[in-house]
C-alpha cells in the first residue's frame, strides 16, 4: 500500500513539473496560466519600467510584476532622481542586492547597470540569456543591434540584457583643426597624442583655451577605469599594479601640469578645444552630426589600439539563476524589447531595436525638411540629412567596447589617485595601494 501511495505522489509531481516547465522558458515563448509574481530589484524605478510593468500585466493578468526599490533616501525626502544617483543609494543598492543574490534570496530580475556584473557571473548568479534566446523560437535577435549584444557579453554568455544605449565620443572643431593643419586618426590615437594636439591648437587660440573644460582629474581616472575595466580587472583580480595603469596616471597628471586641462570650474564653454560628446538619443544624434564644423572622434586610448566605438547601456536586466519564474521573467524582458516599449517616449538613449531607431530617424528627417524641427545652424538639405542618418548607423556599427566597471572599484581608484595628483605619493605607491584594496574588495 505504501509503495502504491509513493508511486502516486511521484506521478503527481512529474505531471506538475511537466505543466509548469520547472520555471524554464518554453520553446515557443508561451506562458503558463498559473498566477505568479515576478520581482524586479532596482535602485530607482524609472517611468519606463513602471509603464512596462503596467502594460505587461494588462496583457497577462495572471502575472504580477513587483518592482522593489533599494534606496537609502526615500523619494519623499527630496528629488527622486538626485536621490537615486546619490552615493548612499548606490552603496545600499549594491550591498543589499549582492548580499541577497549570494544568499539565494535575490529578486527574479535584477537591474545590473550599477552592479559588479563580473562578480555575479563568476558566482553563477545569473542566467545565460543566450541560452534562452536560442530556445525561444518567437525571439529574433537579428531585430536588434547584435554588436551591442555581443559586446555586452561576459565571455561567450550574455547575462544582462541592454534595452537602450548611448555612444561615447569626442567632438572636435574641424575649422580649427584645419587651420592648425591637424589630422586626427582616431582609430589609433593615444592620450599623449591628444595632449600634443591640444598644445598645438592652443598656439592658435591662446593659453586661455583648454582641451576640455570642467573635466577634473578624478573624473578622468574614473572614466579610464570604466573604459578599460576588462584589462584592469581580470578573472576576479586587479591589474592596477601595472605599467599600463601607472602610465595612464602619469598621462592624466601631465595634462594638468602642462595646462592642457585645468581643475577649475568655468561657465565659459567657448574655451574648450574639444567636448565630451556622442550619440545620446535620436534627435540629439542628428543635431550633433548636422552641426557645421563639428566632427565626432573615437576617444583616445592608452596604447593606441582602439577596439571600436565606446558605448554605455542604461536599463540592463539580468535573470536570477535561482528564480522559479524564469519563463515569466524572460517574457517581461521580451516585452521591454517590443516595438511598443522600444519606441516609448520614456525610453532614454538609443533603442536597441534597429527598426524603431530607423523609424525615429526617418520621422526626424521629415520634421527637419518640413521645418517642424529647427536646427541651431539653419535648415540642411535632404542629402545632408540622409548622409548623417547613414553616419548614425555606421557609428553604431563601429561600437565594440562597452563601458563597464564596478562602482566600488572606481571609488577606491578616485580616492587613492588624489594622493598622486597632489604629490603626496608616487605612482608606484598609489598603484600598489589601489591593487591591494581592490583585491581585498573583489575577494569578499
Amino acid at each position: 500500500m505504501r509503495k502504491i501511495i509513493a508511486i502516486l505522489i511521484l506521478t503527481a509531481m512529474m505531471v506538475l513539473t511537466a505543466c509548469t516547465g520547472g520555471g524554464k522558458p518554453s520553446a515557443d515563448g508561451s506562458l503558463s496560466k498559473e498566477t505568479k509574481t515576478v520581482t524586479i530589484a532596482v535602485m530607482h524605478a524609472d517611468p519606463l519600467l513602471k509603464q512596462a510593468a503596467a502594460k505587461f500585466q494588462e496583457l497577462h493578468p495572471n502575472i504580477h510584476i513587483e518592482i522593489k526599490e533599494h534606496m537609502a533616501t526615500s523619494a519623499s525626502e527630496g528629488n527622486a532622481m538626485s536621490a537615486a544617483n546619490s552615493q548612499a543609494d548606490m552603496e545600499k543598492f549594491i550591498q543589499t542586492v549582492t548580499t541577497q543574490a549570494i544568499s539565494g534570496k535575490a529578486s527574479d530580475i535584477i537591474a545590473m547597470q550599477d552592479l559588479p556584473q563580473d562578480k555575479f557571473v563568476d558566482k553563477k548568479m545569473l542566467v545565460n540569456l543566450n541560452d534562452l534566446m536560442k530556445k525561444d523560437a518567437s525571439f529574433d535577435s537579428n531585430k536588434y543591434y547584435t554588436n551591442i549584444l555581443k559586446f555586452s557579453q561576459n565571455g561567450d554568455g550574455l547575462y544582462a540584457m541592454p534595452f537602450n544605449f548611448t555612444l561615447e565620443a569626442i567632438s572636435g572643431n574641424t575649422e580649427l583643426l584645419n587651420k592648425a593643419n591637424i589630422t586626427i586618426k582616431d582609430d589609433s590615437w593615444t592620450w599623449e597624442q591628444f595632449r600634443d594636439i591640444a598644445k598645438k591648437l592652443r598656439e592658435h587660440t591662446g593659453n586661455d583655451h583648454f582641451a576640455f573644460v570642467n573635466v577634473f582629474p578624478n573624473q578622468l581616472i574614473a572614466e579610464y577605469v570604466a573604459d578599460n575595466y576588462a584589462e584592469l580587472v581580470k578573472q576576479g583580480k586587479g591589474n592596477f599594479d601595472s605599467d599600463v595603469f601607472r602610465d595612464m596616471m602619469r598621462q592624466i597628471k601631465s595634462l594638468y601640469e602642462e595646462g592642457v586641462l585645468q581643475a577649475e570650474f568655468t561657465y565659459d564653454y567657448s574655451k574648450a578645444l574639444f567636448a565630451k560628446s556622442g550619440l545620446y538619443d535620436p534627435e540629439q544624434a542628428l543635431t550633433t552630426l548636422l552641426t557645421p564644423n563639428n566632427q565626432l572622434y573615437l576617444k583616445p586610448t592608452a596604447n593606441g589600439k582602439s577596439k571600436g566605438g565606446l558605448f554605455q547601456t542604461y536599463l540592463t536586466l539580468g535573470i536570477n539563476s535561482k528564480s522559479n519564474v524564469q519563463e515569466e521573467a524572460w517574457a517581461f524582458m521580451k516585452f521591454l524589447l517590443s516595438d511598443e516599449m522600444q519606441s516609448s517616449p520614456d525610453m532614454k538613449g538609443l533603442p536597441l531595436s534597429k527598426k524603431v531607431l530607423e523609424k525615429q530617424l526617418g520621422d526626424m528627417k521629415e520634421q527637419i525638411m518640413s521645418g517642424k524641427l529647427e536646427l541651431p545652424k539653419g535648415k540642411p538639405d535632404k542629402k545632408q540629412v540622409e548622409e548623417q542618418i547613414l553616419a548614425v548607423g555606421k557609428l553604431i556599427a563601429s561600437a565594440g567596447i562597452k563601458r563597464t566597471g564596478d562602482f566600488k572599484v572606481e571609488s577606491i581608484v578616485m580616492e587613492e589617485f588624489e594622493a598622486y595628483m597632489n604629490g603626496q605619493k608616487s605612482a608606484e605607491d598609489v598603484s600598489k595601494i589601489i591593487q591591494n584594496r581592490v583585491n581585498t574588495y573583489l575577494g569578499e
